[in-house]
């Protein structure tokens, strides 16, 4: 399961990237700082993706939220090193965006987290106050 949810993780980073490094200027408007509205969408896209990646990958019950983690790990872990190269690996962007990116990067993941623990169902006997 870590390892089939860590290579999901990382062929998703893999389209994020490629997402913003091609098309990244339709979505940071100039105008609009910081976009609230898009850190909503991402949140969103990510437990929307999370919920379903989680669904297709039919993880034991009580195992989603660990599975969400393996998700997510590629893209925290990834994403850290992009925002400090940003300048250099999406050209097409301003480079003062790289905190908006950071954080986007950092809302993602946390809601594909989030969404797991919310899936996790847990025996009786595991909960624990």
């Amino acid at each position: 399961m870590i390892l089939r949810g860590m290579a999901i993780g990382f062929l998703l980073w893999v389209v994020n990237a490629a997402i913003f490094r091609f098309a990244g200027q339709y979505f940071f408007l100039p105008h609009v700082a910081p976009p609230y509205l898009l850190f909503l969408v991402v949140a969103l896209l990510g437990a929307g993706i999370a919920f379903v990646l989680l669904k297709v990958m039919r993880e034991a019950p009580g195992d989603e939220g660990e599975a969400a983690v393996t998700l997510a790990f590629p893209s925290l872990l990834l994403n850290a090193l992009l925002t400090h190269e940003f300048a250099m690996v999406f050209p097409n962007l301003d480079a003062g965006l790289d905190g908006v990116y950071g954080g986007l990067a950092m809302v993602y993941a946390a809601a594909m987290v989030f969404t797991g623990l919310l899936m996790t169902r847990l025996a009786p006997e595991d909960e624990r106050i």
